[in-house]
């Protein structure tokens, strides 16, 4: 929003009278103002809300912002930049972050709200001293959806915020509901119209020392009883006393049945005592929520309005603002506008003048305001035609919506351009079905009339609209059929240059799929034609924008040399310009991440500096919200595909919040898809949280009705399935992910779902048809021009290679695969879990090793080795050995369990479980013999020790080649140890690095979530199923001590936070490990009373007692006998 559209008026509290009563009852409330987070005045006109607060504020030494809200303030761009601008008039820079935002008009009341109210609230942070930020006539705005939501939002977090204090005046009570908490809380303070009205005190004084017409007792108590202390009325009697010389009982005899009836006898008394000419006057400018004299003279036609208001200012009736600016009392402009409405000739007359003047100086959001008062559909027609797409890019979308929804639909049909406007409001609002009849009726009706530049921008609408859900099939043709428009309208542009060199006419080179659009101008003189082009910076823009939305639907449609062609089109068309995000889409659909990254995180940092949202030459208008180009959503795709699960998370959840403020299912929907890619890598969720986001986001496409939008959802199914081995359910959900892209003509997607389906067959171990489904995708990310797609698919065509044992086969697929890895940059591939890889990244080692052995790309298969830690490695497993001990105990080869008959043996498994128990040293045989088999003779303990060791040793490794070394268990000498440079995960060893950590944080966020993430991981104490042998006792009793320690320190942590009940929770876990640890009973106790829950405290201060004397035979410690004391008195 531009600054010269804040006006300066609304941002500065009206002067005062001179005879202003001074009210110290009504001033002693108003000085708690800083005492409370918001306060709240409310009460019907007439009653001195603005009043009071001015002379308040000019009477405090408090630093103060003021907005007076107008109509014309109702849509959320508008509200937000006064906020923003009256609080830099009181703090020098305040908001910079947001002006540009602001002034681009990128953010609109259905969109960033929530955005919006974040900067807002981090600006506050940083304001000097304590500010109190007043905002009169809020009801003006009240109706509006968004602004009501960014001040709920506000008012969440403004408790915790001393250094801004909000007051709000209005007519009526927000209808907020954090307001009953506020109170509560002590964090409102409200004055309503019983606090605001004259008492007989007031009204007493108010006569004798300033009026100087001093009133006795009884006239008094009248004039309150039957004006019940309304202000305005008040003060209107003493008017009517001054014109009439008449008494107190005339003024008050005159008949009436409402106070409101009181005030229109008055007003029209005052009126009519006013001289004809200020009496027209007054009515012509009643039409006007703010007067300037140049509004005034320009659609009153006269001269001399500025003194006229002047003048007026002394009668009470008008308010000067400044020195330029005026503004009707409320009640007074009601009564005027109600006396002109009863000549309804002039009334149209100036309410014409008036949207034909506004409209004259572009202001067409007061144009539209007259235009609405006026009821003539044909001028608000005329008026959103000629502004109303700039009134959208300016953040006024409420106002579009409100005048396009008044309008008949013949009207609609007569000017097919507002059908355009409805369409992009119903796209904005995800009602694609809508959208798209619009934007369809648009383009017949302006066909019919031979509009070819609305006919080209309905296209463009239902381009976008396919653009946005990805249906690249659907927007094609109609985007030909716009760029042929488009040409046919402002002519060619001169052919790229390497276009002319590969043998391109003009005629041809530009058309491409559009077909043949020769430009007979083009073909006489091409240079003449450069020159008037580049001279047509409108039609330049246009045709930018319309190429690279091609290129961008190419993109989708999986043609990526085709969209970059396009691009390359639309930067040359309108040199300079660049679109950062398509270009970050070119490059993810590539295969180019890390370029892709950067070009994200571009945007990203454009967006920071310039305080506004990055939006490139795809997007139209810059309100649009960017759908599935958001650049959290693209951020977190490319971060799963790179294994990056917590970052990728982060972004994902960004997006899906981001989708929710904005209303925007679709973005909401993809941020839920996103969040499931990132829960399948993360290793901290079970599989069903994964599924539950798939689920959600095909819950919302499934409501927005957009088949395409499933297809990701339902390959990420695909891919969770297929790696849990149900292949079945993995294929069907596959199946279903290739039908909906089927009709799109998504080739870079179908791709993708294929590879998935292929994934899945591999864990299934149906190697032939995921042999032919690899090669079918391999294929197909050669046509889409991605190497990241090709390298995947080699990668595991390389992976059934290996294990069927067809080395011609291997060394094909893994030397492409190893080629573009090194190229590219894949190495993440080998050392991260990423979404189109392996489960478990081990299972590439032996590839590895393979690919040196064959002297495949050997150097770089090495450093890979090398960089692993294994370069001389002979021999590798091909899977991660994941070990849990807390709780049941479970082995894992990968991604697959071990049975109870897998260990072939018992002493097979109590040897392993020996063996991890004893993790950090070599265990001597002797000692082995000694634990495994007390009781056997040395011959009978030799033989069943080596059976042992060989089942354990088959039950690890059980494709281990004959002969060749074991890897998880080493012989070291006569003693045996697990391998501490196998790479196996153990639960215990995670379980105390994150107490470690968590005990020694300072601060104490980091120190609660390493807590909270260790004790999650003890499912149960150590190896419960050896909690009797003599070598597991020691080291089950050390991590039980860890887990006291920890669940004592973070329930500490949980009273400091006020969180009581997770403070029990864990009290009460460690009370059950052991009944006596007094420190668990101490905070339970602490807790429960802190909690007004005395029954509870003395029900755990008797089981302490007991537990105590029982064991141990002692009482309670002092402090917990102490807390108990307190409750007893």
């Amino acid at each position: 929003m531009k600054e010269g559209r804040v006006l300066k008026m609304k941002l500065m509290p009206p002067p005062l009278k001179k005879q202003l009563l001074h009210r110290p009852r009504i001033a002693k409330r108003l000085s708690r103002i800083p005492d409370f987070p918001l306060t709240v005045l409310t009460s019907g006109p007439g009653f001195g809300k603005t009043t009071a607060l001015s002379a308040f504020l000019r009477s405090s030494d408090l630093t103060y912002a003021w907005y007076g809200v107008s109509p014309q303030d109702n849509d959320f761009i508008p509200f937000v930049s006064h906020i923003v601008y009256t609080l830099r008039q009181a703090v020098p820079g305040f908001g910079e972050t947001m002006l540009g935002d602001l002034k681009g008009g990128s953010r609109r009341g259905s969109e960033d709200i929530y955005a919006l109210a974040d900067l807002f609230l981090n600006e506050l942070t940083a304001l000097p001293q304590q500010t109190l930020l007043i905002i009169d006539d809020y009801h003006l705005v009240e109706a509006t959806d968004s602004i009501e939501q960014w001040m709920q939002y506000v008012l969440v977090y403004l408790p915790d915020c001393d250094k801004l204090r909000i007051v709000i005046s209005s007519r009526s009570r927000p209808q907020w509901d954090s307001l009953a908490s506020m109170r509560i809380h002590g964090h409102l303070l409200e004055l309503a119209r019983e606090d605001l009205a004259f008492n007989e005190e007031e009204i007493d004084v108010l006569f004798s020392d300033y009026y100087d017409h001093p009133l006795t007792s009884s006239e008094v108590r009248r004039v309150h009883e039957q004006t019940e202390g309304w202000v305005i009325a008040v003060q209107l009697i003493w008017q009517r006393l001054l014109a009439s010389n008449g008494t107190i009982a005339e003024a008050l005899d005159a008949p009436r049945e409402t106070m409101e009836d009181l005030f229109q006898y008055l007003a029209l008394e005052l009126f009519q005592k006013q001289p004809p000419s200020m009496r027209t006057f007054m009515l012509e400018t009643s039409i006007f929520d703010e007067l300037t004299g140049e509004w005034c003279d320009a659609v009153c036609a006269r001269h001399g309005s500025h003194a006229l208001l002047l003048q007026l200012c002394g009668t009470g009736m008008l308010s000067a603002v400044d020195e330029r600016q005026f503004r009707y009392h409320t009640l007074f402009r009601e009564f005027l506008t109600e006396q002109l409405g009863r000549q309804p000739e002039r009334r149209e007359s100036l309410l014409r003048q008036a949207v034909h003047v506004f409209a004259a100086r572009k202001r067409y959001d007061l144009a539209i305001t007259q235009a609405a008062a006026l009821q003539d559909t044909e001028e608000m027609a005329l008026l959103l035609q000629d502004g109303g797409g700039e009134l959208i890019r300016n953040g006024r979308l409420e106002l579009v919506c409100a005048a396009l929804t008044g309008l008949p639909e013949r009207i609609k049909h007569r000017h097919p351009y507002l059908l355009v406007l409805q369409g992009d409001i119903f796209r904005y609002q995800c009602q694609y079905e809508a959208s798209g009849e619009q934007y369809r009726m648009a383009e017949y009706g302006a066909g019919s009339v031979g509009n070819r530049m609305v006919q080209m921008l309905a296209l463009e609408g239902q381009s976008l609209l396919y653009l946005d859900t990805i249906r690249p099939g659907l927007a094609e043709p109609l985007l030909e059929r716009a760029i042929a428009l488009a040409e046919a309208l402002f002519g060619y542009y001169p052919p790229l240059a390497e276009e002319a060199e590969a043998g391109l006419s003009a005629e041809q080179g530009l058309s491409g799929p559009t077909g043949n659009r020769a430009d007979p101008q083009a073909q006489a003189g091409l240079a003449a034609y450069r020159s008037a082009w580049h001279g047509h910076a409108g039609g330049r823009q246009t045709l930018a924008r319309l190429y690279a939305m091609m290129a961008e639907n190419m993109l989708n449609a999986g043609r990526g040399m085709e969209a970059q062609i396009w691009y390359d089109r639309a930067i040359h068309v309108d040199r300079g310009s660049r679109d950062w995000i398509l270009e970050a889409r070119l490059c993810l659909r590539t295969g180019r991440l890390r370029e892709a990254r950067a070009k994200l995180l571009r945007a990203e940092q454009l967006e920071r500096g310039e305080g506004m949202p990055y939006n490139g030459l795809s997007y139209h208008p810059k309100t649009l919200s960017r759908s599935h180009r958001e650049i959290d959503l693209l951020l977190s795709m490319i971060d799963s595909m790179r294994g990056e699960p917590a970052p990728a998370k982060r972004a994902a959840e960004d997006g899906m919040m981001h989708g929710i403020r904005l209303k925007a299912p679709f973005v909401e929907a993809c941020g839920w898809m996103r969040m499931g890619h990132a829960a399948q890598l993360m290793g901290t969720y079970d599989a069903g949280v994964a599924a539950d986001c798939y689920h959600e986001a095909l819950a919302i496409m499934e409501r927005l009705e957009v088949k395409r939008g499933s297809a990701e959802p339902y390959m990420g199914l695909c891919l969770l399935y297929g790696r849990a081995r149900s292949a079945e359910t993995a294929l069907r959900y596959g199946q279903t992910a290739w039908d909906g892209t089927q009709s799109a003509n998504d080739g870079w997607l179908t791709a993708l779902i294929r590879l998935s389906m292929g994934i899945a067959l591999f864990y299934d171990d149906r190697c032939a048809e995921a042999e032919q489904v690899l090669r079918e995708c391999g294929e197909r990310f050669v046509a889409c021009g991605d190497q990241f797609g090709c390298a995947t698919a080699e990668m595991w065509q390389a992976l059934i290679a290996y294990r069927l044992e067809r080395d011609s086969w291997f060394a094909v697929s893994m030397e492409r695969f190893l080629t573009l890895a090194e190229q590219e940059g894949y190495a993440f591939l080998f050392t991260r879990r990423t979404l189109f890889g392996p489960s478990d990244t081990q299972q590439l080692i032996p590839l590895l090793i393979e690919a040196v052995r064959l002297d495949l790309c050997r150097a770089y298969a090495a450093s890979l080795l090398s960089e692993l830690g294994m370069d001389r490695l002979t021999y590798h497993p091909g899977y991660t050995l994941y070990i849990d001990t807390l709780g049941e105990f479970r082995v894992r080869l990968g991604d697959v369990g071990l049975e109870e008959k897998d260990w072939q043996r018992g002493k097979a498994k109590e040897l392993f479980q020996l063996l991890v128990t004893r993790r950090h040293r070599p265990v001597s045989k002797e000692e082995l013999l000694c634990q495994l088999f007390p009781e056997a003779e040395e011959k009978a303990a030799n033989r069943d020790f080596k059976v042992a060791l060989n089942a354990l040793n088959t039950a690890l490794e059980p494709h281990r080649r004959a002969r060749s070394v074991p890897y998880f268990i080493l012989r070291r000498g006569q003693a045996y140890q697990l391998n501490p440079g196998a790479g196996w995960v153990l639960d215990a060893d995670r379980f105390e690095q994150s107490m470690a950590r968590g005990l020694e944080a300072d601060d104490t966020a980091e120190a609660v979530s390493r807590l909270e993430e260790g004790l999650r991981l003890y499912q149960g104490d150590y190896m419960p199923d050896r909690r009797y042998e003599d070598w597991c006792i020691e080291e089950r009793e050390r991590l039980q001590v860890l887990f006291m320690r920890g669940a004592e320190r973070l329930s500490r942590h949980y009273i400091a936070a006020e969180a009581y009940d997770k403070a029990v929770h864990w009290a009460e876990e460690m009370a059950a490990k052991d009944r006596c640890w007094e420190e668990a009973y101490r905070i339970l106790i602490a807790c429960h009373l802190r909690m007004n829950n005395r029954n509870q405290a003395l029900k755990w201060y008797r089981k302490c007692a007991a537990a105590l004397q029982d064991e141990l035979g002692i009482e309670p410690m002092p402090s917990i006998r102490d807390l108990m004391a307190s409750v007893t008195e």
